[in-house]
């Protein structure tokens, strides 16, 4: 959820007043990249957007005003790397992305272990973290450790958990992990990433009045520039935002096999509510608000209902998981989502994913503790926003 810099880094300058950064931020991304060409320029809208929202809504501290720099110029930076790649390997943009499986669900569901487990199968390829940061052709494993991108995005990190150490108790991460497609989606600045990181109102209500389906024909593209060259390895995908966006996927992605994940309301939204209180106490430290609640329930909500829709419009195509079943038996569900979808893991891939399992047990780093009313929520409210979604996939 970050790229976090300090202010020692090379190209630095920052504003007083956001609105006043954009150049300020292309030149730093550039010094970043060494490229000029950030492509379509219909990027910019939703940045400025975005730069107004954090001047007027957003205080923050002066460490926090640095992050909030370079998590742009990172996004920046992300364009202008990902434009020379296309312009290095055209040829990969012709590769066919077929049948997906994409995993997706409301936030806190367990879709980051279920996609973690699953990335175990080497039939799959993934979105690793440095790769999101960084786009270019996947190199040999072997390889990544002398790859400065590589090394950069370890850091960046590693800083981050020294900033927030109980950021690692609600959601671990690697720099060589599995990472969510928002990570990609952000190059185009129309996206929940920013809002996730800042108390940007006016910049939410823009982005949830936008068509993504633009930001996922690019975030096609990013896949085929990474994976293009082992089209015979199904993309692992995870995000689970692509609720609210399920048009937009299955516009790029018609084929995609999606593993949609459940888990009660009650418990999810508090739970990601106190997940977004974290990230924003980076920018604001203590002036960070608690009344994260309200904004995610909006959110999580207004997804569940395009995916109805489209549940019904192809049934086939969507695979059930309860968050409880998957903590009973993890192997269990892992079974069910390759039965599902025809699918069949190689020689060897069950013990690992038995071994992973035991690597990775829950609450390893500690344990995440949250409340409805501490992040402004009620009982009631949930319930009533959540009203279809309960009826459709409740009891939990």
């Amino acid at each position: 959820m970050s790229s976090f810099l300090t202010s020692d880094d090379p190209g630095a300058r920052i504003p007083s007043r956001f609105v006043d950064a954009e150049d300020a931020l292309h030149e730093t991304a550039m010094a970043m990249s060494g490229h000029d060409d950030f492509g379509d320029p219909a990027y910019r809208q939703g940045l400025r957007v975005l730069l107004q929202a954090i001047d007027a809504e957003c205080p923050m501290t002066p460490q926090g005003r640095i992050f909030a720099f370079f998590e742009l110029a990172m996004a920046l930076n992300a364009r202008l790397v990902t434009e020379a790649g296309w312009k290095a390997f055209p040829e990969l943009l012709r590769t066919r992305i077929e049948a997906p499986l994409v995993i997706t669900g409301l936030p806190r569901s367990s879709t980051t272990v279920l996609h973690r487990l699953l990335a175990v199968d080497p039939q799959f390829q993934g979105l690793e973290s440095w790769l999101a940061n960084a786009p270019m052709p996947r190199p040999p494993r072997e390889q990544w450790g002398e790859i400065p991108a590589f090394r950069a995005s370890d850091r960046r990190l590693e800083k981050w958990f020294e900033t927030v150490p109980q950021f690692r108790a609600a959601h671990d991460m690697a720099v060589d992990d599995m990472e969510e497609c928002i990570e990609v989606l952000r190059q185009d600045f129309a996206t929940n990433r920013f809002g996730c990181n800042f108390d940007v109102p006016t910049y939410d209500r823009w982005w949830m009045s936008r068509d993504e389906l633009p930001s996922y024909r690019r975030f096609a593209d990013v896949l085929r520039l990474i994976g293009g060259r082992e089209p015979g390895r199904r993309w692992l995908l995870k995000y689970p935002g692509h609720i609210y966006s399920i048009d937009a996927l299955l516009a790029v992605f018609p084929d995609a096999r999606i593993v949609y994940t459940h888990r009660d309301p009650l418990r999810a939204i508090p739970s990601v509510a106190s997940l977004i209180h974290l990230a924003r106490r980076i920018p604001c430290g203590d002036a960070a608000s608690k009344n994260t609640g309200p904004r995610e329930l909006a959110v999580w909500s207004r997804g569940t209902q395009p995916m109805l829709r489209a549940r019904q419009r192809h049934p086939r195509q969507f695979h059930d998981v309860q968050q409880r079943d998957f903590l009973r038996d993890p192997m269990g569900v892992v079974a069910a989502v390759y039965a599902a979808f025809d699918l069949r893991p190689g020689a060897g891939v069950e013990d690992a994913m038995r071994a992973w399992l035991e690597r990775n047990r829950q609450g390893v780093h500690g344990e995440h503790r949250y409340t409805l009313e501490e992040y402004g929520l009620s009982a009631g409210d949930v319930r009533e926003r959540f009203r279809d979604y309960i009826d459709a996939y409740g009891p939990f």
